[in-house]
């Protein structure tokens, strides 16, 4: 069952987080096909880079921990918190999925 890691960024980090960006994109292209997912939380506005959210497909919170540990931006101490939480897919493209737990 996959995991989000969901990260909200320290204030004022836009240049540091722009000059790690390319190794942060390594990062997550290491993963493979284990990343359904991962991509930028907004401001309310659009404008500002405020965190990020990632689904990373491992049954493992040890892997998920590494993967959020291991990422540059937090190595850099862009990272104010980071949550990891277990995530049952059960809508997807309009329609229910019934697989897995209730």
């Amino acid at each position: 069952m996959p995991f989000i890691i969901y990260v909200v960024d320290q204030e004022n980090v836009s240049d540091k987080r722009e000059s790690l960006r390319e190794a942060h994109r390594a990062h997550l292209r290491a993963q493979g096909k284990k990343l359904l997912g991962s991509g930028a939380l907004l401001s309310n506005d659009g404008k500002k880079v405020i965190g990020g959210l990632s689904i990373l497909d491992t049954d493992s919170h040890k892997e998920a921990e590494r993967f959020a540990n291991e990422d540059p931006y937090a190595i850099a101490g862009i990272r104010k918190t980071t949550e990891i939480r277990r995530w049952r897919k059960r809508w997807a493209d309009g329609e229910f999925k019934a697989e897995g737990a209730n």
